[in-house]
């Protein structure tokens, strides 16, 4: 999804947190908030690596063109392009945050609004009918990869 949708879901969703459990506090809010779009960052990490570039506006260009482009491919062509690996979005990530949790209290928070954010992108995923799998697992993805045609760039 945009940034934008997640940034507007984030604010509303961790907004609704400090209404109904205003014990959460509005740092807490605020760090779900931050973490349901700033995960993000894994497609900006990917741009740079990929293309040695640091431009923001480029990266969100170049992401949204090879979306768009990888969103008219037939099913049949999907499966022979390798997909993005985006470090964040994966259960690898969400286990580490987990055990984060025992250590520090702050990472439910920032769980809570990852949760989000993976919620939104399964939504997205189901819309276009592409299989769950790009999403939760980059280790899956990386195997998969092995065997794949060269990126859709």
């Amino acid at each position: 999804m945009l940034p934008k949708v997640h940034i507007i879901t984030g604010a509303i969703f961790a907004l609704l947190i400090w209404i109904i459990f205003p014990s959460v506090g509005w740092l807490n809010a605020l760090i779900i908030f931050l973490s349901s779009f700033l995960i993000d960052v894994d497609h900006y990490l990917y741009y740079v690596y990929k293309q040695k570039d640091h431009s923001l506006k480029k990266a969100y260009r170049w992401f949204i063109e090879k979306k768009e482009r990888w969103f008219r491919l037939s099913k049949k062509q999907r499966e022979k392009e390798t997909s993005t690996i985006i470090i964040f979005h994966g259960i690898e990530f969400f286990i580490v945050l987990v055990l984060l949790i025992f250590l520090n209290k702050i990472f439910f928070f920032v769980l809570l609004g990852i949760s989000l954010h993976m919620i939104l992108d399964f939504i997205e995923l189901k819309i276009y009918n592409v299989p769950l799998y790009y999403k939760i697992s980059q280790l899956y993805i990386l195997k998969l990869n092995k065997h794949k045609h060269k990126e859709l760039e």
